[in-house]
């Protein structure tokens, strides 16, 4: 348990295996990932799955407007 007032270091997500890390590490001592580069291509797929949301709900929303039945 922490001591108290101390503060806990800050920590860094692996998005290969989704161990913490410290922040100065370049590739996860868990699974040899590079840091980086799995938090770019996180970042990548996240927006992709936003903007597939996106789509949906205006294709939905066009849907409803015209009165389609799905």
């Amino acid at each position: 348990m922490a001591e108290a007032g101390r503060v806990p270091p800050l920590l860094r997500l692996c998005r290969g295996c989704r161990q913490f890390v410290r922040p100065d590490e370049a590739d996860c001592p868990f699974c040899g990932g590079d840091l980086d580069a799995l938090q770019a291509d996180y970042e990548k797929r996240v927006a992709d799955m936003r903007h597939a949301a996106a789509e949906l709900r205006e294709a939905l929303a066009r849907v409803r407007l015209t009165g389609h039945k799905a």
